[in-house]
């Protein structure tokens, strides 16, 4: 599956290990967004199947997640928070979001991605 990828993060280690990661699994990231304002903005322009959010993005990775998820086919969203506590993914299911992610796994990472991309296929 060549699922297309919105990557919404701020920090830089971070997303060089998310661009690594998604480009060994074979996905299109059809766009990297350092601010909330900036994925809402890509997702709205580049319609992807996934949109992974830092926890952490400046502008509110939720106040995203929420506005990403909202309809009319909204991507599957992920928040992904290395340093989360445990009410961290209730939070982001709250917010909208299809997943959460603690730790970042390469294959546990494209797993995720591709059952999310999948589930949006068949949601559509």
């Amino acid at each position: 599956m060549n699922a297309r990828i919105v990557v919404a993060v701020g920090r830089g280690s971070l997303r060089a290990t998310l661009d690594a990661a998604l480009a060994q699994a074979g996905f299109q990231v059809t766009s990297r967004c350092a601010t909330a304002q900036d994925a809402v903005e890509a997702v709205a322009r580049d319609r992807p199947d996934v949109c992974i959010i830092d926890a952490d993005l400046p502008g509110g990775a939720l106040l995203a997640a929420a506005a990403i998820a909202s309809p009319p086919a909204p991507p599957a969203v992920l928040v992904i928070d290395p340093g989360a506590g445990d009410a961290a993914p209730r939070a982001a299911e709250l917010a909208g979001a299809s997943g959460f992610l603690r730790d970042i796994d390469d294959d546990r990472l494209a797993d995720l991605v591709k059952a999310l991309a999948q589930r949006r296929e068949l949601e559509q």
